[in-house]
């Protein structure tokens, strides 16, 4: 069989990092798997030399140059800062004139950035379709999450777009849900409510990550603190819907003479913690795996404060590195950690109860002991189980041609 899979963004997306993990473990399994991305990269290393690029002509490209400022003009009228999560996806390119579209046996949809694909050219896919939804967006008006963009959701642009995508999605699409979470919402959605949704979990480079003993781990990063520490860190921190907001009024109440806090992530100020006078470390962006391992296997804890995400890869490389996890109840984190075995899944979306997880976590889980237990629970996102459970996936569209 022979896979195609539609990924846009950069590199370093949570996206194309989880279809990347896929392709990589299909191709270990002699699957004829290729990636076609919008975002050619002059300093692409041999790693990524399996990946092609839309391959349009030359008005083609200035038309669409030209669409996109438009979408970014548009949305610059409407929607608030940032608006990183946030894709129109109403133009681009024809997915089914391109040559490595009718190469393909089975078309795998990730995740479609401003200009890559045309929406509408969906309708037109002749073959099977799988969809990894990685985000609300295959639902929404626009929005990778609603609840960064509340008030648009409900505006008549939203609903003229989810219209579009009604349209333009056939019955034979087959979506994938990367959490119970995201399924669940996906049931309830206006664009997918008479879809059949299955859920498949979201994979990691679990051979990437190892036990590390914490000493040595702190030793290494030069961390000398006696304290508990608590750990917290994303690609974009500080947004609402990480927890930010939560997790700070948490900060301001928990005793400071018993933690220090370790954040990596685009940190957009480090004032707000010195004003609160917490003794913290700051890593920033963090890409080298190697790195993060070391920084979660320096902590006790991973504070997994987020409200809406699909799945939080940085949970999940934190229990493959034995690290217990704080999340809140209903979210994707809490179907996987058991309550007080795993870490702490609190029951209030509500700084008090954030804090009393935290403190029963410092007092009361025996780190040492639990870290086989919460590694081998991570297991379940190896990419090579990930990649059997497509296989199947597969093999079932293809039947049913």
């Amino acid at each position: 069989m022979k896979i195609l899979h539609v990924v846009g963004g950069n590199f370093k997306s949570g996206a194309f990092k989880g279809a990347y993990i896929l392709h990589k473990a299909l191709v270990k399994n002699k699957i004829d798997s290729k990636i076609l991305n919008d975002s050619p990269n002059e300093s692409i290393s041999d790693n990524y030399k399996d990946i092609m690029f839309i391959n349009v002509n030359y008005l083609e490209k200035i038309l669409n140059k030209c669409f996109c400022y438009f979408e970014k003009f548009l949305k610059s009228l409407i929607l608030p800062s940032p608006r990183s999560t946030f894709t129109f996806a109403l133009f681009g390119a024809d997915i089914t004139k391109l040559q490595d579209y009718k190469n393909a046996d089975i078309i795998h949809i990730h995740w479609l950035s401003d200009g890559f694909i045309n929406l509408k050219s969906i309708s037109k896919i002749k073959k099977p379709i799988v969809w990894t939804m990685r985000d609300m967006w295959p639902f929404t008006g626009g929005a990778h999450y609603t609840m960064d963009f509340k008030k648009y959701e409900n505006s008549i642009i939203s609903k003229y777009i989810q219209n579009l995508k009604k349209k333009s999605f056939k019955r034979g699409i087959k979506f994938i849900s990367i959490s119970n979470w995201l399924k669940q919402k996906a049931e309830k959605s206006y664009v997918l409510k008479d879809f059949k949704i299955n859920n498949v979990y979201n994979n990691i480079d679990f051979e990437n990550f190892e036990l590390i003993e914490k000493e040595n781990a702190k030793s290494i990063l030069k961390i000398n603190t006696n304290k508990k520490i608590i750990l917290f860190g994303a690609n974009n921190p500080q947004l609402e819907r990480k927890g930010w907001k939560i997790f700070l009024q948490t900060l301001k109440k928990i005793d400071k003479s018993k933690y220090f806090l370790i954040i990596f992530g685009k940190f957009w100020s480090n004032k707000i913690l010195e004003d609160i006078g917490i003794e913290y470390k700051s890593f920033g962006n963090v890409s080298d795996q190697k790195f993060l391992n070391l920084i979660y296997s320096s902590s006790d804890m991973f504070i997994a404060a987020s409200i809406q995400e699909a799945f939080g890869k940085t949970w999940a490389e934190a229990m493959a590195c034995g690290l217990p996890i704080v999340c809140f109840k209903e979210t994707s984190a809490a179907e996987i950690v058991e309550h007080k075995l795993d870490g702490y899944v609190v029951n209030e979306i509500d700084e008090s109860k954030l804090l009393e997880g935290i403190n029963w976590l410092a007092s009361s889980h025996d780190h040492s002991t639990n870290r086989d237990r919460i590694r081998n629970k991570a297991k379940m996102f190896e990419a090579q189980k990930v990649a059997n459970n497509y296989i199947e996936i597969y093999k079932s569209c293809l039947n049913n041609v």
